[in-house]
């Protein structure tokens, strides 16, 4: 096993180091000894690892794309989600049943999303049964209609994240630092060099920068704002009701936003979209009244019955970047690519991200 220390101390050169341990961190480095099993990898990051947005993220995977870039990637996604469902002994990764509840006029644009080519359908009178047993007061207006999809999938980002780890800690020569919080980056001879705010300084032939939330305060902040990277606060109320056994997510697809069952902690994760943007992770973020009364309103058009049951919740922030596609590039050298914008969907766009990253960290064409 590799030091794991959070003093610098006297680290050698490495082959490539890695600035953020979340989901898109842990896969570009996980990928990187996968192609590379000699690479040493510097693994930095300004808290504990897969502190942010994964910790925080609901995991809930819908392979969608309202461009047909995100469509490509979020196709990616699927396809390395089932490799690594190969590698590792469990992803943490389930199917559960998705019904979308979406304005009749909205109906194709939906079809048109679905990263598979798959189509929605009729929901039935028995399953619309269902339906209404598992989210009381079921209700929706006459111009929208409720359909059925083929089962999406909810994972675990936390724990998949973990597992990245560990396994290119587990190589020689690989270390992970924790609280080295990067705030510059430069060239020095050949490698990079990468300074701490203490002033700690480590080097690596190349570099790889996935912030997620932190994008606009740190080495990379000028490259991101000049792609129109912003922040914003992220939130998820819990409903606390236990969903029964096999519980399906029910989108909002108009409102951008989902009920998704969550067994291991007895509860619903709602995920609603904040206003409040330019708000970023160092700030103080709490659930306030708007977020509070936005909730409120669209469960009482759609789920009322839940209403009672609207208690607590998780909320972060996160980067965001223009048609919410996120951005693999380089930062003022090519040997720094940055992999910035999960903009609210890093966990399910982030396989594609980091192999993107390599490949352009590696001079690999796709």
């Amino acid at each position: 096993m590799s030091d794991r220390t959070t003093a610098t101390g006297a680290v050698p050169p490495h082959d490539l180091a890695v600035v953020g341990t979340g989901v898109v961190g842990a896969l570009t480095a996980y990928y990187a000894v996968r192609r590379d099993p000699g690479l040493r990898v510097l693994l930095l990051t300004h808290d504990a690892r897969g502190t942010g947005a994964t910790r925080l993220s609901a995991g809930f995977d819908t392979p969608t794309g309202h461009s047909a870039a995100q469509r490509v990637l979020a196709a990616r996604s699927t396809a390395l989600f089932a490799g690594l469902a190969a590698e590792l002994p469990d992803v943490q990764r389930a199917p559960v049943d998705a019904y979308w509840l979406v304005g009749r006029d909205n109906r194709a644009a939906l079809d048109a999303s679905m990263a598979d080519g798959g189509r929605t359908s009729a929901v039935d009178p028995d399953r619309r049964e269902m339906l209404a047993g598992t989210f009381p007061g079921l209700t929706h207006g006459d111009d929208e209609v409720l359909l059925a999809s083929a089962p999406m999938t909810a994972g675990r980002p936390q724990w998949l994240t973990d597992q990245l780890l560990d396994r290119v800690l587990s190589r020689p020569g690989s270390t992970l630092l924790e609280g080295f919080r990067v705030t510059a980056m430069r060239r020095a001879g050949s490698r990079i060099e990468l300074v701490a705010a203490d002033g700690s300084r480590v080097t690596a032939d190349k570099a790889a920068v996935a912030p997620g939330p932190w994008a606009l305060a740190g080495p990379v902040a000028e490259a991101a704002r000049d792609r129109g990277a912003r922040v914003k606060k992220v939130v998820a109320f819990h409903i606390m009701s236990p969903p029964p056994p096999g519980a399906p997510a029910l989108v909002f697809e108009d409102a951008d936003a989902f009920l998704l069952p969550h067994h291991p902690g007895g509860h619903w994760i709602f995920s609603i979209t904040s206003p409040d943007w330019d708000r970023g992770p160092d700030e103080p973020l709490v659930i306030d009244a708007r977020d509070r009364s936005l909730a409120r309103k669209l469960l009482a058009r759609h789920v009322p019955g839940f209403l009672p049951y609207l208690l607590g919740g998780r909320v972060f922030s996160d980067c965001f970047t223009p048609g919410h596609v996120p951005v693999v590039g380089t930062a003022d050298d090519d040997a720094v690519v940055m992999a910035i914008g999960g903009s609210g969907s890093g966990y399910r766009l982030a396989p594609a991200m980091a192999e993107d990253t390599l490949d352009l960290l590696y001079g690999r064409t796709r």
